[in-house]
């Protein structure tokens, strides 16, 4: 690339700059459009003088460690912008939000009252405190819970923002994006964001989407600093021809160098990150359960209600009918206040505000694990998506095959050579091995490295052309002799539409100017006239030859499965303005001097993964820029198409006749009235899906296309994506997930999930995750709705009956903790099994609650509610339940507490039970170790339990049990383990018509106004996610007009 800098000599009188804040105001948007930017740059003198101050060089970098790490004390690191993440007290203090808590507390203080005025102080307190400490426990539960998901998520977002730079510093070493620092000569390429803000020192064709920072829409071009300078005369817009690149905006096309002027905080996007919010918004599952949530909270508001009412109504008898007490007495009142805790603490138990706590529970447990196993997810509502996916279209290059590319074979002078002969040089004329060799290191930006002892290559940079370097290095050319040389002129980097890329140098030999040209064969030999003989002699290429050429060389190295790529050249006259010259017009007659063969190696587990898809329902479509033939052969080698059959018409084809078949998009208006994109001919598109496993020689439009109809047709489509011209197509899909290696910057920051390894099998990681987070959420809701319905209707008929609810609110706070938070923790946490992977995907339109999970929670609460309702009115028949006598004046106390027990011993057995959707799977310990966290929550829920029944006493108004009492509640709990091993025999179709809740999805913005929301603490933080965002995105605006 030719050496771009200002000549301003080193003895020029320049001025200094004194501080941070004088180069952050080289970025302001106002100051780059009226040109005071680039006439500051001028005054401190220039790139080189800029350069100078912060110890840098224009061509070597900072080129020692020592001044590396002086300039990161003196002007900051760029370490990733974080917000500080919420403290335990800021968490616990926000649970306190909760609505019915509040008024549980007001209730609870009233009691206190009432029972110190009655019994006095040194009893009289003990309920209403006891009260007080649950209260204390369950919201220190809940906001450790909170705390440590946070915590999760925060690491996460710092994984996200790893990633690595190349820079010169003596040489083009590769770093974390973190370790860059002010006055690094950082190389950027086509695809790239900008992490940092800085000034252009050299490029070509650079263009700059600013939209993310601006909100201009329009491609800006960038021009290096000192084509600015001489260009500065004529023309007097600064800003759409300007030299400063500005942090989050993106690289459009071309590549060059930038001199870093501002990193971290001090960035342009740095100051605005401390502004934005980082809270995740509600995923859809999320949408989808606060339906199921509303319509369980209106059934227990209305138990609660009418319990209340019972309540009340026998207080009234009392008084009116039996004249037991005054109505006008503290003894009343302290009724009317118990009652009114019974049906508040029933609000408290019914609402589940444990089922968005439990997928976030779920999705940080998921993402965690996920990015242990190569999928570094930024998305969350993408994992559970990925549960239903059913279509992945794959690219070829990194995804499927191994990435490490080696040229295995080579025409060159109208002979081939394979292998090991490639290597043979005296068979090659020098005259041909220069040409083809100075093509290759000019014409290329990839940046590989050798180990001098091993002599083993690392391969940085795009893989291909780290093939093709390694080719001439073999041949001893060195590309480091070639790189950030005077005689480049012009360079057209290669884009996934171009399909080739192009250097224009200046020839020493003859001061001519020299075109290289290298790219996808086929389009390469169609503007080639000549072509490079034996000897190095040039002949005419005509139709005939071109003919041979393709079918003999190209088509022949295509099946195969090797990659074919042409490199040709043409010489232009010396006086030629090539700068001038149009793209489309510079590497028109060109002759060829060879076609290499790449082979990129099949990942060895890509076959098995395949075959696992289909098992799974999935359909996988490889969609890749490669021929026909070779994209073919690939397939074939990987099982996405079969072997020793006859494909079908549309089974193979190229991206061109796909676009022509399907007649393109068309612009149409959705349900809303929006307009969005369709596919025009979905009769022909809808034929050409059922058959169609590969498109060869496809453009991202054809990638774009091919989402845009699948999803058209009901699919829950997956899309993996690694150029910038990807980018829509990851942006459309379901689920987009971009290459963690050769993806670039706006591939990946468009993509839901990053494949760090770019390997497919990840991609059935990510698949088995997402089924696994439904199965979770569905366990959980087995085992809620189960002790929903019991409780519920326990309390309301304990009320009518007798005069009172069977748990008192003490203990239905600690069932609460039992199903919210425990439940969550135990249930949303377990690891998939690879069976989930031998089942259909999810359908977009099934229910949450499927007909097999209404016969469980029908089974188990049946047999619940019939063991419960014995013990509340026949229990004392069959066995001794005598009051002890420091608790003489609590009546029923031991029955109520065996009640308890049951109760809860039940619910421990009930969620070993509801581990189990698997519906062929009758054994309820089947993967009975799997989880430690869930066998470490019952354990801690069974040792609390039963120190509440020995040690709780008055405090929490029950007796300790005997030991026979003890093992007769294990023993109805263990029954009801086995009634829903029986329970299980019922045939499903007769569950089928069952539907207790509707399963409606409840927009975003109408979630803080559901019964749910209002009655209990936002648990997913809405509110509070709500009110910051509006302050954030104002807060945006006026840093965006004032600042950028």
């Amino acid at each position: 690339m030719q050496q771009q800098y200002s000549k301003q000599e080193n003895s020029r009188d320049f001025e200094e700059f004194h501080n941070i804040e004088e180069l952050k105001e080289l970025f302001l948007l106002n100051s780059i459009n009226d040109g005071s930017s680039f006439q500051k740059v001028l005054k401190l003198g220039g790139d080189q003088g800029l350069a100078k101050q912060l110890k840098s060089h224009l061509l070597k970098g900072i080129d020692s460690e020592a001044q590396v790490q002086e300039n990161r004390e003196k002007f900051g690191n760029n370490d990733p912008i974080e917000k500080e993440p919420a403290q335990l007290c800021e968490l616990i203090l926000e649970c306190f939000g909760d609505t019915m808590l509040q008024i549980l507390l007001a209730a609870a203080l009233v009691s206190t009252i009432i029972g110190i005025i009655n019994e006095g102080v040194k009893t009289g307190w003990t309920e209403g405190a006891t009260i007080f400490l649950a209260v204390f426990l369950i919201v220190s539960i809940t906001a450790g819970n909170n705390y440590l998901k946070e915590r999760q998520f925060q690491q996460l977002r710092r994984k996200l923002d790893d990633g690595m730079v190349q820079v010169v510093r003596g040489g083009i070493v590769e770093i974390s994006i973190k370790e860059i620092v002010v006055g690094d000569i950082l190389q950027f390429g086509i695809g790239d964001i900008f992490q940092v803000d800085g000034l252009m020192i050299q490029g070509s064709q650079i263009k700059v989407d600013e939209s993310p920072m601006t909100g201009e829409s329009d491609e800006i071009k960038k021009l290096p600093f000192n084509e600015m300078t001489q260009s500065q005369s004529n023309s007097k817009d600064h800003h759409h021809y300007s030299p400063f690149l500005i942090s989050g905006t993106r690289c459009l096309d071309g590549n060059g160098y930038m001199l870093v002027l501002q990193v971290g905080q001090n960035t342009i996007q740095g100051q605005l990150k401390l502004l934005l919010n980082q809270d995740n918004p509600p995923t859809p599952l999320q949408q989808k359960l606060e339906g199921v949530a509303e319509n369980i909270g209106k059934l227990g508001t209305l138990v609660a209600i009418l319990t209340f009412i019972a309540l009340m109504g026998h207080l009234i008898y009392d008084v009116f009918v039996d004249h037991k007490h005054e109505l006008l007495t503290l003894l009343s009142l302290q009724l009317i206040i118990e009652a009114f805790m019974i049906g508040v603490t029933i609000i408290v138990v019914a609402v589940p505000e444990g089922l968005p706590l439990a997928v976030t529970i779920a999705l940080a447990y998921s993402v965690g694990k996920m990015k242990d196993e190569q999928n570094l997810v930024k998305n969350l509502a993408s994992c559970e998506i990925m549960g239903g996916a059913n279509n992945i279209c794959s690219d070829k290059t990194g995804t499927l095959t191994q990435n490490i590319m080696q040229v295995t074979a080579l025409w060159i002078e109208n002979h081939t050579y394979m292998n090991q002969e490639i290597n043979v040089t005296s068979k090659i004329s020098r005259q041909s091995i220069e040409i083809m060799s100075e093509s290759i290191c000019y014409n290329s930006i990839a940046n590989p490295t050798k180990d001098r002892d091993t002599n083993r290559w690392t391969q940085i940079g795009n893989k291909t052309e780290c093939a093709l370097i390694e080719l001439a290095d073999n041949f001893g050319f060195k590309y480091s002799n070639y790189r950030l040389n005077e005689r480049i002129l012009r360079q057209i980097p290669f884009s996934s539409k171009r399909k080739k890329m192009v250097t224009a140098i200046l020839n020493p030999k003859n001061q001519a100017i020299r075109i290289f040209c290298k790219g996808a064969s086929e389009i390469i030999l169609a503007q080639c006239f000549r072509y490079v003989s034996t000897n190095g002699v040039e002949q005419v290429l005509d139709k005939v030859k071109k003919d041979e050429i393709l079918h003999n060389i190209i088509e022949n190295f295509a099946s195969h499965s090797l990659r074919t790529i042409a490199i040709a050249y043409k010489d232009l006259e010396p006086q030629t303005h090539v700068h001038q010259i149009n793209e489309d017009d510079i590497d028109k007659d060109l002759t060829l001097i060879a076609i290499a063969g790449i082979k990129d190696p099949i990942r060895p587990d890509v076959a098995d993964s395949i075959r696992q898809c289909t098992k799974s329902g999935v359909t996988v479509r490889m969609v890749t820029g490669d021929n026909l033939i070779t994209a073919q052969s690939i397939a074939l080698e990987c099982g996405i198409l079969e072997k020793n059959r006859a494909q079908q018409e549309f089974e193979v084809i190229e991206g061109k006749k796909f676009r022509d078949l399907v007649g393109g998009l068309v612009s149409a208006k959705n349900e809303e009235g929006k307009e969005i994109k369709v596919v025009k001919n979905m009769q022909i598109f809808s034929k050409i899906s059922r058959e169609m496993k590969v498109m060869a020689r496809a453009s991202p439009e054809d990638k774009y296309l091919l989402v845009t109809g699948l999803i058209q047709e009901g699919n829950v489509v997956a899309v993996t994506g690694d150029g910038t011209n990807d980018a829509p197509a990851l942006k459309k899909a379901d689920v987009g997930f971009a290459m963690g290696i050769t993806g670039s910057d706006v591939a990946k920051d468009a993509a839901d999930i990053i494949l760090i390894d770019d390997n497919f099998s990840s991609i059935i990681t990510a698949m088995k995750w997402g089924r696994n987070i439904y199965d979770c959420i569905r366990k959980f809701i087995q085992f809620q709705l189960t002790v929903n319905l019991v409780a519920l209707f326990m309390s309301f008929t304990g009320a009518v009956i007798l005069k009172q609810s069977p748990l008192n609110a003490i203990e239905m706070l600690w069932v609460n903790l039992i199903m919210d938070t425990f439940a969550s923790l135990a249930l949303a946490t377990e690891p998939p099994s690879i069976k989930v992977l031998d089942r259909q995907p999810y359908r977009r339109s099934d229910q949450i609650v499927s007909p097999t999970m209404y016969r469980t929670i029908v089974g188990a609460s049946l047999y619940q509610i019939i063991v419960l309702t014995f013990i509340l009115f026949l229990l004392p028949k069959f066995i001794d339940c005598s009051i002890p006598e420091e608790l003489i004046d609590q009546k029923n106390v031991v029955q109520m507490s065996i009640f308890f027990q049951a109760f809860v011993l039940m619910q421990v057995f009930n969620s070993i039970s509801c581990r189990q959707l698997d519906y062929h799977t009758r054994n309820p310990f089947a993967n009975f170790c799997n989880n430690p966290l869930f066998w470490i929550v019952q354990i801690i829920t069974v040792i609390v339990q039963v120190l509440l029944i020995q040690y709780g006493g008055k405090y929490v108004k029950v007796s300790h049990l005997t030991l026979e009492q003890h093992l007769l509640c294990v023993g109805l709990a263990v029954g009801g383990i086995i009634f829903s091993v029986l329970f299980k025999f019922i045939p499903e179709g007769l569950c089928q018509k069952i539907h207790l809740f509707r399963e409606e999805e409840i927009k975003t913005e109408k979630m803080d106004y559901t019964l749910t929301s209002k009655l209990r603490r936002k648990s997913t933080m809405r509110l509070h996610t709500s009110q910051r965002s509006k302050h954030d995105f104002g807060s945006l605006n006026k840093m965006s007009s004032d600042k950028i």
